[in-house]
């Protein structure tokens, strides 16, 4: 395993290469999809959601399956000691990138979470429908190119729905899930023991952070890790600390030379105005003419589902049964 910071003007999260010895090529969290539209979420030995598509993307039927268990939990429980190795100040870079790390090294030690080999992301992120935790403390200026990172950072767009306490519903949006957070499992009552410990740490400001993925199949991110921390938070009226984790791909960048010409000349011509342009306005412009560093986009791992169509159908049909809700199941088959 090896990462790095990225740093890009500001700090942008940390990169983790991951190889065949510190993470299985198949792993036991996966998005299986087969044609037209159905996907399902696998963790451990149990499917923990199935999804349809909607006809045209715009919208998508989810039915849920066995809660994820601390038995087969991505990370191992989060301990008095991991709380106490932390000496970095909650929200700062040295807070997100200890954190960061944590998840990562947890993660492929367990051997149960989307981990494979390959290069991997890992930054704080926010939601737009409760307060989230930003990266505080002194940050240097941003440049332009950091647009780039700005344009693949993902965004939460609904931290609460009713993926939280149905067992099947409709998500009606443009775009499939819309951005929305799966839970694997249930909310946690706020007052059960687990959440009351989270409480605490929530009102002395050490809450870790709450893990979520890409599912791109689904428009939505699978919250890997923290329901009771996401609900601890809920409940004592503070920022969710939201991280994020994806699989890193980069598009390489071909400099048109036109555009490059026309800038190199505004870029001279400002070199010799009076009174004198100033000197990061003139490099802004070379930057531009000459940057040609690739750019980053999130990938998601899925898979071709084994048995197809009909094994999904037969899976879904039995999980509405055992639910009761075999009357409403033509939301789901067709």
């Amino acid at each position: 395993m090896h990462w790095k910071d990225i740093d890009d003007g500001a700090w942008e999260g940390i990169t983790v290469t991951l190889t065949a010895d510190d993470v299985p090529r198949r792993p036991a969290w996966n998005i299986d999809v087969v044609r037209p539209g159905r996907v399902r979420i696998t963790a451990g030995d149990g499917a923990r959601w199935w999804g349809r598509v909607e006809p045209g993307w715009t919208g998508l039927v989810l039915l849920r399956g066995e809660p994820m268990t601390h038995d087969d939990a991505v990370v191992r429980p989060i301990t008095t000691d991991d709380l106490q190795s932390v000496s970095a100040a909650p929200g700062t870079v040295a807070w997100w990138r200890h954190w960061s790390r944590w998840f990562m090294e947890e993660m492929a030690a367990s051997g149960r979470s989307p981990l494979r080999p390959g290069l991997w992301w890992v930054a704080p992120t926010h939601a737009r429908d409760v307060a989230s935790l930003t990266v505080v403390g002194e940050r240097r200026a941003r440049d332009a190119a950091s647009s780039r990172w700005d344009a693949a950072r993902p965004v939460i767009a609904r931290a609460q729905s009713d993926a939280w306490l149905e067992d099947l519903y409709t998500e009606s949006a443009r775009l499939n899930g819309a951005d929305a957070v799966l839970p694997m499992r249930r909310a946690s009552p706020p007052e059960s023991s687990r959440v009351k410990m989270w409480r605490k740490r929530a009102r002395e400001g050490t809450l870790p952070p709450v893990l979520v993925t890409d599912v791109a199949a689904l428009t939505m991110f699978a919250l890997l890790d923290g329901h009771d921390r996401y609900a601890a938070a809920r409940a004592e009226g503070v920022p969710v600390p939201w991280l994020h984790v994806s699989a890193l791909k980069f598009w390489p960048v071909s400099i048109d030379e036109k555009k490059r010409d026309a800038l190199v000349a505004q870029a001279e011509r400002m070199s010799s105005m009076t009174p004198a342009v100033p000197t990061a306005s003139i490099n802004e412009l070379y930057r531009m003419a000459f940057d040609d560093r690739p750019w980053p986009s999130r990938a998601c791992y899925g898979r071709v589902l084994p048995g197809g169509a009909r094994k999904w159908d037969e899976e879904v049909t039995r999980r509405l049964s055992a639910l009761g809700l075999s009357d409403e199941a033509m939301g789901l088959l067709e």
